[in-house]
């Protein structure tokens, strides 16, 4: 696991900072907001804020109001998905952040039934299953995903059974072995397999 994700779930692992994370995600709050519904004194509240923003989760901005001071709200500063994949013989974390969207074909169409012109009644109704369309695409995705976690698991456990079996019975050959699949491996499985079997050679 990576420092950063390491920081990040402990940054996640208080409850009181995913109520607030939660409570973003429907709009920009204030200090004072914020502790009135969490049931939170406003100085223990900020220093949540500051954690999360140093995380890079929320960011602030000063808004004028036309009576009394400016105010300071908080809203979520970007999205990310974390994965964790623990099985009997693995543990690995992984952290997504979003990028630009990529201008696929769903993008555009999407884009165009958004702009349309149409009545609203027929415009929402477009919108509609074309939600719907993309909701089965998501989860027929989510599925081969988790066929193809499944697979690469099965190869994962595989390499690293015969790896043990090789260190065994000859290190040399091993580091052979390894030095010509290292290359091809996806990086991080290369560097537990080189932690896991070439440290002590």
């Amino acid at each position: 696991m990576s420092e950063e994700l390491g920081k990040l779930l402990d940054v996640l692992g208080n409850e009181t900072r995913r109520r607030i994370l939660f409570l973003l995600t429907k709009r920009p709050y204030f200090v004072s907001e914020l502790s009135q519904e969490l049931g939170v004194g406003q100085k223990a509240v900020l220093e949540h804020l500051r954690i999360l923003e140093e995380a890079g989760l929320v960011e602030s901005r000063i808004e004028k109001i036309p009576r009394g001071r400016p105010r300071k709200y908080y809203m979520i500063k970007k999205g990310l998905r974390l994965e964790i994949l623990l099985t009997p013989t693995l543990f690995g974390s992984e952290m997504y952040e979003p990028r630009d969207i990529r201008k696929s074909p769903e993008y555009e169409q999407a884009r165009e039934l958004i702009k349309s012109q149409e009545p609203i009644d027929v415009k929402m109704k477009e919108l509609a299953e074309f939600l719907h369309e993309l909701d089965e695409r998501i989860k027929e995705i989510i599925e081969e995903k988790r066929e193809l976690e499944e697979v690469k698991m099965l190869v994962e456990t595989y390499i690293e059974n015969v790896m043990k079996r090789i260190s065994e019975e000859n290190k040399a050959m091993m580091e052979e072995i390894f030095k010509e699949i290292e290359r091809v491996l996806p990086p991080a499985y290369a560097q537990r397999i080189k932690e896991k079997f070439m440290e002590n050679l």
